[in-house]
């Protein structure tokens, strides 16, 4: 289950919340992603390290649906972007924001650091792709 596989990340392997979510989708839905394409979501974590942007999971989780249903580029499958779309939509009607640092305020915790927001997005990601799959 993928939240189980972003708890591992996120706090036994203590990778940031981007971090965790596009190892635990890598390893969850086979993506193929190489070592130095995982490493691409490192800066990702803490809103791009500024918090005033997306939060870092949900831009793990971003990248994981454009690796799995992207096949050359964005242009090429306008469905990407309708998924990515509904993706952020849902977890803001959810969990009434997206950004980074009110985030942390409403969900981190000193012992968890922002775990409850990681397995949230991670959440509704598992539920993004499983529609997808039940459609193909």
């Amino acid at each position: 289950m993928l939240v189980d596989r972003v708890r591992r990340y996120y706090l036994l392997e203590d990778m940031n919340c981007a971090e965790s979510l596009i190892y635990a989708a890598n390893d969850e839905y086979d993506l193929g992603i190489d070592h130095t394409g995982l490493k691409t979501m490192a800066g990702f974590g803490g809103g791009m390290g500024i918090e005033t942007t997306c939060c870092g999971a949900l831009s793990g989780a971003i990248a994981a649906i454009s690796v799995r249903f992207t096949s050359t580029k964005a242009h090429e499958n306008p469905e990407v972007k309708e998924l990515c779309k509904a993706f952020l939509e849902r977890f803001a009607e959810k969990h009434g924001e997206i950004n980074c640092a009110p985030l942390k305020d409403l969900y981190r915790n000193e012992r968890f650091r922002c775990l409850p927001v990681v397995e949230l997005a991670a959440a509704e990601l598992e539920r993004i792709m499983g529609e997808m799959q039940e459609r193909d």
